[in-house]
């Protein structure tokens, strides 16, 4: 009987069925056999039946700060982000481009792929920025970039006149797009509005939120719709960023959705958080888009929850403490996210009954199959080994257990019902329990 490297045994969660008993074999980081029982291996997981074991975790939109110029690398850098992702439970990263050196050409990409490669325990992916200088470019960063990232605001802002340019562009490489949504202009008429008329612009409403409304989300999605209807494509596939308005998600389904081509994402703090509590923590919940009012959080948590969100993802954008604690307005915008992936996760599943199998699939599959990447998504012969295994057991966030550099989370402090047992990739188990590999783990 042939022995395995390594046997993990437990209930496993695939795209449309949960396994009550499965044995996973696994040798040289592949699947190489699955059976209900008589599997032996030379290292055995043997898990309790409060765990789930997911395909390892898919995070399709991250923020690791670092390149070559490393000047944000006291926010983050891709060993210490690598490092919160294992322990949230993500085995493959894709790295947001917008850093002091963004990924606008494939030098640059290939600087950070190859810094990357020398701290990073698991896969780390890259998109490249397109703006309006730069479209001519998009070819020559496929070499590198696994997709692509647009910006419809702030600094690496394309204007909306150049949008069916850069989806041709990109269509004729064969790779995903990354859309994020906030109309640049009406920021801009808001923000003249302010200097005119001065703080009462806002009313009672908070300034950030007030600058960056729910109209600014919903214009920039139609425009993206637009553009890409007129184009009649269908081999390019985009993905909305981080929606935090219900209304958007409506747009989208009008569009025909993923069937079209046109999928989104959504954020833990989009899902968890709203605007009373950015107004009650300030800097520290500040993120683009602004959290919402509790309508569309819980609109949004309800249509995620009905299989209507494609993916669901970290954005993972970590800053020191002490940049999160100016006012507001200076504040920068972004949340840790990474460490407490799989936490929020359990929450998912354990309070708000989302399903397992939807879980594995906007968490896994769905990002495998948007990204291309054929050899995980999913628990099957032959895939990589890269498993997620999650515990039903109650867990307090506490600045002292994070991996991320900037040593904080927006959820410190909360109890969530489960928490990341095991984090495998490529055959190797980080544990969160105590030891980095067993040799069983039954109750």
């Amino acid at each position: 009987m042939m022995r395995h490297e390594l046997v993990v045994e437990g209930r496993v969660v695939n795209p449309w069925a949960v396994h009550d008993t499965a044995q996973i074999g696994i040798d040289g980081g592949l699947i190489t056999e699955i059976k209900k029982q008589g599997l032996q291996g030379e290292r055995m997981i043997e898990l309790p039946v409060k765990c789930l074991i997911f395909p390892g975790f898919i995070d399709l939109h991250a923020h690791l700060r670092e390149d070559s110029s490393g000047g944000w690398n006291y926010k983050e850098d891709f060993r210490s982000g690598s490092a919160a992702a294992l322990h949230g439970g993500v085995t493959t990263l894709v790295d947001m481009p917008n850093t002091p050196l963004p990924g606008v050409n494939a030098e640059r990409l290939r600087l950070k792929k190859e810094l990357a490669r020398s701290k990073s325990e698991l896969d780390i992916f890259f998109y490249g920025a397109i703006t309006g200088t730069n479209i001519e470019h998009v070819a020559d960063m496929s070499k590198e970039a696994i997709g692509y990232k647009l910006f419809l605001a702030d600094g690496l802002s394309l204007h909306e006149s150049e949008l069916p340019e850069a989806f041709r562009a990109i269509e004729a490489t064969s790779r995903p797009a990354v859309v994020h949504c906030e109309d640049q202009e009406l920021i801009e008429e808001r923000r003249a509005e302010l200097e005119v008329v001065g703080l009462k612009a806002a009313g009672d409403e908070d300034l950030h939120s007030w600058l960056r409304p729910p109209q600014a989300e919903l214009a920039a999605v139609k425009k993206v719709l637009n553009s890409y209807g007129m184009s009649d494509r269908h081999r390019l596939r985009i993905d909305i960023a981080h929606i935090s308005v219900y209304d958007s998600l409506v747009l989208i389904r009008c569009a025909g959705g993923s069937a079209a081509g046109v999928h989104c994402e959504v954020t833990p703090h989009h899902l968890f958080f709203n605007r009373e509590d950015l107004s009650e923590r300030k800097g520290f919940l500040k993120t683009n888009p602004p959290l919402r009012g509790e309508t569309d959080r819980c609109q949004l948590l309800d249509a995620f929850k009905r299989g209507e969100i494609d993916f669901l993802v970290s954005d993972h954008a970590p800053h020191t403490v002490e940049e999160k604690a100016l006012d507001l307005p200076d504040a920068p915008a972004g949340v840790p996210n990474l460490d407490t992936f799989g936490n929020f996760v359990a929450w998912l599943i354990f309070s708000r009954g989302v399903n397992p199998a939807l879980v594995s699939r906007v968490c896994a599959y769905n990002p495998a199959k948007f990204l291309g990447l054929r050899d995980r998504g999913s628990i099957e012969v032959g895939k990589r080994a890269n498993l997620t295994i999650l515990e039903h057991r109650s867990v307090k966030v506490s600045s002292e257990q994070l991996k991320t550099k900037c040593g904080w989370s927006p959820f410190e402090g909360f109890e969530f019902p489960g928490t990341v047992r095991y984090t495998v990739v490529n055959g190797e188990p980080f544990s969160f329990t105590g030891g980095v590999t067993a040799t069983s783990d039954a109750p």
